[in-house]
């Protein structure tokens, strides 16, 4: 017994110890980015994860094992073109270990030819860049889709106009053709612009890494760096708070340690494409941390600040005539126009792995399955006594799982060059055919139909009135949000 008691004393003693002598760390600091292969020096369990995740490959230099592409001749040819005799619009190929694509010259038989020098995308398309002489990474107007294993136009196919050769050359004028005066913000770590021309010709561009790294998330970490490599003791004092304390390591920011609306900024900064199109630099020039003032830098309030203008036709943030979110930039609002975020604190790594961002932060969460049903019923427990009698439908079946009504396949991806739609997070959704019927279901979709094609709108109505889903049937104009703790249309 006296020995237990001096082994106690002495732990205790060892890390009071290690509390005296550790160095001070403040909850505020200001920091500078030190780029993601320092970080991978002590987290190299995480740092490998993130080395294969779409985040840290979405920009990269032109090489065998990044070109998805055909630059083996590859061609491009116009809809309207017979590839049997005429010219094509645009040609691709290697010379001496790089990578070209030539546009025809407008009104000619002649090529302008274009070095590659950075390629963005590889799972589903990939963009090309070009440097011109006043250091614009110029975007170039024929993108790779990946599904169809073809060239394509891709804003041409976006909104849907006309293609020419003079409309390829006009492509590379908007100012957002500029990449890395545009783009680039959402693809590298800590862009810095040094200078510009108005007409984005000009580009003193630098940026710690490329690629989405670690600082992206967690903020600059030179001091983090600094603190934990210059006295082991701080090393042993930041474990002892995390594992016993909750508390994130010093001068480094972990969103899961902070209020909901900051956790989530970090995503929304470029995931929610249509929600800071009025507040351009707050977005351009975000990054975790804290402002002069001491303050965390928190998106959060402008969320929902930009109006959802039913049947808004703008490429990638389009919105349903019965005014729900429809284009694939509007995923993130779905999320925050929800009862979900409103009122739990569910966020975007609940269900995605942070750090590989195409993988489910749990087995099975990121499809209809029974471990998505039961992360659900983890807090809706009153269904699960009777999930069947929730559902109407038999266990294992579609319709069987919360996925299938409560998050339809409704948000438009045509990134791609392939037309498809992927899931709503709102995830207070339910199916409203009495709406379908009343828009039509082309402009106003419901889950029923994602497996009942054959089946009328009208049969759906039936079908929830047997059910005994009157309340839900609602003779409105526009799609209403549903409270998420209930069953009640509001």
């Amino acid at each position: 017994m006296k020995i237990l008691i001096i082994i106690i004393a002495l732990l205790l003693l060892a890390v009071g110890g290690i509390y005296v002598f550790r160095q001070p760390a403040p909850t505020v600091f200001h920091a500078d980015f030190v780029g993601s292969e320092v970080c991978g020096d002590c987290h190299w369990i995480t740092y490998d994860a993130w080395k294969i995740s779409p985040h840290h490959n979405i920009a990269r230099l032109p090489a065998k094992d990044s070109v998805v592409g055909n630059f083996d001749e590859g061609q491009y040819f116009f809809p309207q073109q017979n590839p049997e005799i005429d010219l094509p619009g645009a040609q691709m190929y290697q010379r001496g270990g790089q990578y070209f694509m030539a546009l025809r010259d407008v009104g000619k038989d002649s090529y302008s030819e274009f070095k590659i020098n950075k390629v963005i995308g590889y799972q589903y398309r990939q963009t090309y860049l070009t440097q011109e002489s006043g250091g614009v990474l110029r975007r170039l107007p024929i993108q790779w889709s990946v599904p169809r294993q073809a060239y394509f136009a891709y804003w041409n196919e976006q909104e849907q106009s006309p293609q020419s050769v003079h409309d390829l050359w006009e492509q590379m004028k908007p100012l957002n053709s500029a990449w890395n005066l545009y783009c680039a913000r959402c693809h590298t770590t800590n862009l810095q612009e040094q200078n510009k021309d108005p007409a984005h010709t000009v580009a003193d561009v630098k940026w710690t890494e490329i690629g989405v790294g670690c600082e992206v998330c967690h903020g600059p970490g030179s001091q983090h760096v600094e603190y934990m490599n210059g006295h082991p003791i701080n090393r042993l004092a930041s474990w002892l708070d995390q594992n016993l304390l909750q508390k994130t390591a010093p001068f480094i920011i972990n969103a899961a340690n902070q209020e909901q609306g900051f956790a989530l900024s970090v995503c929304a900064r470029c995931h929610g494409a249509d929600i800071f199109r009025k507040r351009q630099s707050l977005y351009r020039n975000y990054k975790p941390g804290y402002d002069a003032n001491g303050k965390l830098n928190d998106l959060s309030p402008y969320f929902a600040e930009a109006p959802l203008v039913p049947g808004r036709k703008h490429p990638t943030i389009e919105v349903w005539p019965d005014g729900r979110p429809k284009g694939l930039g509007t995923l993130f609002r779905s999320f925050a126009d929800s009862s979900h975020y409103q009122s739990t604190d569910m966020r975007c790594y609940t269900c995605h792995d942070p750090h590989n961002n195409k993988k489910p932060a749990a087995t099975g969460l990121l499809r209809p399955s029974l471990q998505s049903n039961a992360f659900c019923l983890d807090c809706h427990m009153p269904l699960a006594e009777n999930l069947n009698a929730h559902t109407n439908h038999k266990a294992g079946t579609p319709g069987a799982y919360c996925y299938d009504c409560h998050m339809p396949k409704n948000l438009l991806n045509q990134v791609s060059g392939v037309a498809h739609f992927v899931r709503s997070h709102n995830m207070g959704s339910i199916p409203n055919p009495l709406l379908s019927e009343k828009l039509g279901v082309e402009n106003s979709p419901n889950a029923c139909h994602q497996c009942h094609q054959d089946k009328s709108n009208q049969w759906a109505i039936e079908q929830l009135k047997s059910w005994g889903m009157d309340k839900h049937l609602l003779d409105t104009g526009l799609h209403l949000q549903r409270n998420a703790n209930s069953d009640t249309a509001h």
